[in-house]
C-alpha cells in the first residue's frame, strides 16, 4: 500500500461520517419547505391552465409542464441552498423558511395574475414592485403608481398570450430545421 493510498482512506473514514451527519440534518430541515414549495408550483400549474381555459387558449401540456418543471428545479436548488447555509451556520436564522416564504410570495403573485387576467385585469410585476417602493419608507418615488392595475380587454390579454405560443413554435421549426 502507497502512502497516498493509505492518507486518501484515513481522510474518507474522518469525512464521511461528518458529512453524512451535515446532509441528515439538512434533509431533515428540507423536506416540510419541499413539499411545500412544490404544492404552491402545483397550485400555480393549476391556475395558469384555469386562464388558458378561461381565455380559449390552446393548453400545451409539455410546455406547462416544462415551465413548471423548470420552476421546480430553481426552487428546489434554492431551498437546498439555504438548508445547506442553515446547517453550515448553526445560527438561528431560518434561511429555508424565508426563502421558502419568497417563493410563496411569488407564486402567489402568479397564481392572483392568472386568477385576474381572464377577468381583464393584468398585473404588471414592474409597476408593482414601483408602487411598494412608492409607498415604502426609502426614498424612491413613482410618478405614475396607476400602471399597477391596468384594465385591458381580454382580446388583447389573448393576443398576448397566443404570441407567446407562436414564437414557441417558430423556435422548435428553427431548431428542427438545423437538424
Amino acid at each position: 500500500m502507497t502512502p497516498r493510498y493509505i492518507i486518501t482512506q484515513i481522510a474518507s473514514g474522518i469525512l464521511i461520517p461528518i458529512l453524512m451527519a451535515f446532509l441528515e440534518e439538512s434533509i431533515v430541515t428540507m423536506v416540510p419547505w419541499l413539499i411545500t414549495m412544490f404544492s404552491v408550483v402545483i397550485a400555480d400549474l393549476a391556475a395558469g391552465l384555469w386562464k388558458s381555459y378561461k381565455l380559449r387558449i390552446p393548453i400545451r401540456t409539455s410546455r406547462a409542464f416544462r415551465e413548471t418543471m423548470g420552476k421546480s428545479v430553481v426552487y428546489f436548488a434554492f431551498v437546498l441552498m439555504a438548508c445547506f447555509i442553515n446547517s453550515a451556520a448553526n445560527s438561528d436564522f431560518n434561511w429555508a423558511k424565508w426563502l421558502t416564504l419568497f417563493i410563496i410570495l411569488l407564486e402567489i403573485g402568479s397564481m392572483v395574475s392568472n386568477f385576474l387576467k381572464p377577468q381583464g385585469i393584468n398585473l404588471s410585476m414592474n409597476a408593482f414592485i414601483k408602487a411598494i417602493l412608492t409607498h415604502s419608507a426609502l426614498p424612491f418615488s413613482c410618478a405614475n403608481v396607476d400602471e399597477l392595475v391596468e384594465k385591458e380587454d381580454l382580446e388583447s390579454i389573448r393576443r398576448e398570450e397566443m404570441e407567446k405560443i407562436k414564437t414557441e413554435e417558430s423556435w422548435k421549426e428553427r431548431k428542427s430545421s438545423k437538424s
